[in-house]
């Protein structure tokens, strides 16, 4: 009999291990076919559209636009402020495995995706923009904060730059980790404050699916803000209010 918990929760389980199964260094980039010259086209046209966004905000940069890297760095996505570097991971980079987790995950979340249109929409939208969302926190010298507020600040930037541009694909992303943090195991221990744990635990918590369940409890609080945030207030204020 079918069970929808079940098939949930193994969802779940599937997609935190593609997570956890992300290498912990970035693999060295290699010269780029022609179809990751494709897609490095598309992401420099969103990376140059976030800019533009920010500037037509009122805004202008201290730092250049980042320079894109398409390689396989932890968690899809790494923004490397002492270069100035995005690293983002192309589904081409991704071994067999992971390209068929995404597949079966597409699959069982049932929103009439492929593996690789899941892969697009969760790492070359959701976590570039979160990414990007670094490099301006970088340009504002927020980067400093502790942990929690960095990555909570990145994830309001995301999402206002969403619900401005392409609602939809927020909707999906939202809609997607809701889901997927159905049953989850909470990580912070009973009685622990999420945030102080975050903080302390950083540096173990990055390439172990309890990570995800962070990211994706921010997002879903920075989606119940009331009200929520425009793209110019979550420039304002990059890191946790």
């Amino acid at each position: 009999m079918f069970c929808k918990t079940a098939f949930v929760q193994t969802a779940i389980v599937l997609f935190f291990g593609i997570l956890a199964a992300s290498p912990i260094e970035a693999q060295t980039p290699t010269a780029l076919d022609e179809s990751d010259r494709a897609v490095m086209g598309r992401l420099t046209t969103l990376r140059d559209s976030f800019v533009n966004q920010i500037k037509a905000e009122g805004f202008q940069p201290s730092l250049p636009a980042p320079t894109i890297v398409l390689d396989n760095p932890p968690s899809f996505g790494d923004y490397e402020d002492g270069k100035n570097l995005l690293h983002i991971a192309a589904w081409s980079a991704l071994t067999s495995e992971e390209q068929a987790r995404f597949s079966r995950i597409a699959a069982m979340l049932d929103q009439g995706q492929s593996g690789e249109a899941l892969f697009e929409d969760s790492v070359h939208h959701w976590v570039f923009v979160h990414e990007l969302g670094h490099w301006w926190q970088a340009c504002q010298g927020k980067l400093a904060e502790n942990h929690y507020s960095v990555e909570y600040g990145a994830n309001r930037v995301a999402a206002a730059y969403w619900r401005l541009k392409d609602p939809g694909l927020m909707d999906r992303t939202a809609k997607r980790m809701s889901t997927l943090m159905v049953g989850a195991p909470v990580p912070v221990p009973e009685g622990q404050n999420k945030e102080s744990f975050f903080n302390e635990n950083y540096e173990k918590l990055g390439p172990t699916p309890a990570y995800r369940w962070f990211q994706e409890g921010m997002v879903l609080a920075v989606q119940a803000e009331k009200p929520l945030p425009s793209f110019l207030q979550a420039l304002q204020h990059p890191t946790y209010p």
